[in-house]
């Protein structure tokens, strides 16, 4: 094992983040939000051959580009069915790639990086709060942020077609922050260098927004424009070119938030890495010295990292709509630009703090985990969440415990510079292993996969009041009816409502309490006979 570790250390970390996420993502439910909505707009355009256009149970849905429901489309008609542990595999080995590719543009000119260093960088990217979560989840984010990595290596090593490919498919994955992210970065690059030297080709901007720029990305966009005209006529096609960008961009209709959101946003998405990653970026950025290209290979990645991080970050505040997980293209780049950063300065004693506060404040947080199913029953709002009471639950605050105390005792008293990150990293994957053991008790609350093995077939699924019920048909395989608060209840059907709603027409029929949703049964003389 030693000798693996020794040979593969970021492979060995992938394998074990891996391992301790598997159980988390085969057995949780999909959320009804978006993944669920994805899964149903990838029935829908299977069941009406749409490729480029798709719709929402009718409605027109031109938010997000194709490729992503592609991968949806392809993996149902493979299996006859959704498989959520390998879609979300889709978003588990972009992840993987990313941190292989950054250790080796990082460490790969570096024969002399320790197995220990190495692994602990990609423990850090692994162990990053928004970044373990959407490694598992059912989103095209991770995919649009290993293309925009990619792009950006490509023009590093002077490859402007790569280039140019891994540009349209950032934006073929997601949208317009894979088209402006990468050539915004390099530009911002590109100005801040106060010498362009003829051995760098890179540097001047023809170079990778020349005529292969425009003849790879231009011409695959217009077969996009034009399957989406075909698809869903001139109405989508606006829709996709004006509503879905410039609309979101200067008046948002979702998710509308000032400017300063994503400095106050930053900090909690980057737990318990936050304080070092940033702060290394902060110190980078307020370095003095020359700025022409190359001063060393170092030096340059780090100036480029550091773009990748401000201008991305300048863009998406510019930008009416904002959420965190917006956030998400930076992630690799904040936390590899941290030994950079130490190359040049070495480690500094606030290094130590900046790693070892974030572990305390997780130890108290962790602390409240561990003893929360002792005090359940004398917390009346745990009540409804009977998985509340789990020991699993303290096995997961054991588990982050431990690690952050480990951690802030290395931080403040090892010598050795990245011992501090081993014991919380760990600790992090160690903490989804417990939690899966929670997942079937609590698969009633995250989604709708209980609800709606509880429904008989053959007989109208009534919904009132809940969080996109349009999508239960990817697991009923029939549309639900919607009906509004003034509108009578039916009584020939089966009546999903708030586990909190009572009627009294309601009186006498049969209701299971799944999480918060509660499903009416029909009278036994409304049943429907096979």
């Amino acid at each position: 094992m030693r000798k693996l570790f020794e040979r593969y250390p970021v492979g060995t970390v992938l394998l074990l983040m891996l391992l301790c996420l598997s159980p988390f993502m085969a057995l949780r439910d999909v959320t009804p939000a978006n993944e669920l909505r994805y899964l149903s707009i990838a029935d829908e355009a299977l069941r009406e051959g749409h490729l480029f256009a798709f719709t929402n149970h009718g409605e027109p849905y031109a938010d997000k580009p194709p490729l992503y429901f592609w991968i949806l489309m392809i993996f149902r008609r493979l299996f006859g069915q959704h498989c959520p542990y390998l879609l979300a595999l889709f978003s588990f080995v972009p992840a993987a790639i990313v941190t292989v590719v950054m250790d080796r543009w990082v460490y790969g000119g570096h024969k002399d990086a320790s197995s220990r260093e190495r692994a602990a960088m990609a423990l850090m990217l692994s162990s990053t709060g928004y970044w373990i979560l959407l490694s598992m989840f059912l989103r095209m984010d991770m995919l649009m942020v290993l293309f925009i990595v990619l792009a950006l290596r490509g023009w590093y090593r002077n490859k402007p077609w790569l280039f140019a490919l891994y540009t349209f498919l950032a934006l073929f994955t997601k949208g317009p922050v894979g088209i402006l992210m990468p050539p915004l970065v390099i530009l911002v690059f590109i100005l801040s260098c106060r010498k362009k030297t003829e051995d760098r080709p890179q540097l001047h901007p023809g170079r990778f927004l020349g005529w292969r720029f425009l003849l790879l990305v231009g011409g695959c966009c217009a077969v996009w424009f034009v399957g989406a005209w075909l698809d869903g006529g001139a109405d989508y096609l606006h829709n996709l070119l004006f509503h879905q960008t410039v609309d979101r961009t200067f008046n948002a209709f979702h998710h509308k938030q000032p400017f300063w959101f994503y400095l106050k946003t930053l900090w909690p998405v980057m737990l318990p890495w936050c304080l070092i990653t940033v702060i290394a970026c902060i110190g980078s950025l307020c370095q003095r010295g020359g700025t022409a290209f190359p001063i060393s290979a170092d030096q340059a990645t780090e100036k480029l990292f550091r773009c990748a991080f401000f201008v991305p970050l300048v863009m998406l505040s510019c930008s009416s709509g904002k959420l965190p997980i917006y956030l998400l293209p930076v992630f690799p780049f904040v936390v590899y630009l941290l030994p950079l950063y130490v190359r040049r300065t070495g480690w500094r004693r606030w290094m130590d703090w900046a790693i070892a506060l974030p572990a305390m404040l997780l130890a108290l947080a962790a602390l409240v985990l561990l003893v929360e199913p002792l005090f359940y029953d004398r917390i009346p709002a745990l009540a409804p969440y009977r998985f509340a009471k789990s020991p699993a639950f303290s096995l997961a605050g054991a588990f982050v415990l431990c690690g952050s105390v480990f951690t802030a005792v290395l931080a403040l008293r090892s010598r050795r510079k990245t011992a501090s990150i081993f014991p919380l990293g760990l600790s992090v994957f160690a903490f989804f292993i417990a939690i899966a053991l929670v997942l079937p008790q609590a698969d009633e609350f995250l989604g709708y996969r209980a609800l709606c093995r509880d429904i008989p077939e053959g007989v109208p699924v009534y919904v009132r009041e809940h969080n996109r019920p349009e999508n239960m048909d990817v697991y009923l395989g029939r549309d639900v009816i919607p009906i509004g608060l003034d509108d009578p209840l039916p009584a020939d059907g089966v009546l999903i409502t708030k586990a909190t709603y009572r009627n009294a027409a309601l009186e006498g029929r049969e209701c299971h309490i799944h999480g918060e949703s509660a499903l009416w049964l029909p009278r036994p003389s409304n049943t429907l006979q096979p």
